[in-house]
């Protein structure tokens, strides 16, 4: 390397480290969101968003948003139709671990309902973009996103957006997203003996006859136990029950 691309390298780190420095000593949501547009527009990128990413089915998004950094007329635009429900950034980004291109995943729909949301979205100015996965320090999913109409795509472009993406939300589960995040539920004696005979394979009737309660009370704790665990339904509540190490498999 000669030593000019070592002083343009040294250069380009040191505002990285600059950038991330700012970030991470935001005290607001509109701090984050201006220090972050600063950055990242010289590539491109006009739009952000920083969210946890519940359970899609719900279709609620607007209250799981940590930096909302979206043009005013699609954020609206998208609530209003229910977008969360079919967006296909949103499930891809629900199980993927490193980040992703917009470009990419519409090249491989089929869903009419997912290439609606993305063909939208153009029509806002937002053309392309990139995602950054993320897993909350409880292992639950989160993403940013930054979009544009015309978006640099090159490695140190790319390397530079994940860098500080990061760090805003970093910053923003920092300032937002503890503040309002309730404690998570622990599932009762009774409620993790039934979910591990249920995840065994057992029937609620089963269950009562081997535990001497009432099918009827079975099904009251295996409706507390999806509520607890925010499960669609008990095969959900056995898997999460799982990850969160409260029954075994």
């Amino acid at each position: 390397m000669s030593a000019v691309h070592r002083s343009v390298l040294q250069h380009e780190l040191i505002q990285i480290f600059e950038a991330a420095a700012q970030i991470d000593s935001a005290t607001s949501a509109t701090e984050i969101i201006r220090q972050l547009r600063k950055r990242i527009e010289r590539y491109g990128y006009a739009a952000c968003l920083i969210t946890e990413l519940p359970r899609q089915d719900t279709g609620m998004l607007d209250e799981h948003i940590l930096v909302n950094g979206w043009p005013g007329e699609w954020y609206e635009h998208y609530m209003a139709a229910g977008y969360y429900r079919h967006d296909p950034c949103a499930t891809l980004c629900r199980g993927a671990i490193e980040p992703f291109l917009w470009r990419d995943v519409y090249h491989g729909l089929t869903n009419s309902n997912a290439r609606r949301v993305m063909d939208e979205a153009k029509e806002f100015g937002l053309r392309d973009g990139i995602c950054i996965p993320i897993q909350d320090a409880f292992g639950d999913p989160a993403c940013v996103t930054v979009a544009g109409s015309e978006i640099d795509l090159a490695p140190a472009a790319r390397c530079t957006i994940h860098a500080l993406a990061r760090h805003a939300y970093s910053a923003a589960e920092r300032l937002i997203g503890n503040s309002r995040r309730q404690p998570r539920q622990k599932l009762s004696e009774r409620e993790r003996e039934i979910l591990q005979w249920v995840a065994g394979g057992k029937t609620a009737w089963e269950v009562s006859r081997i535990l001497g309660i009432s099918e009827n009370t079975v099904t009251t704790h295996q409706r507390n136990i999806k509520q607890k665990l925010n499960a669609a339904n008990v095969v959900h509540a056995i898997v999460e029950a799982h990850r969160r190490h409260e029954i075994e498999l």
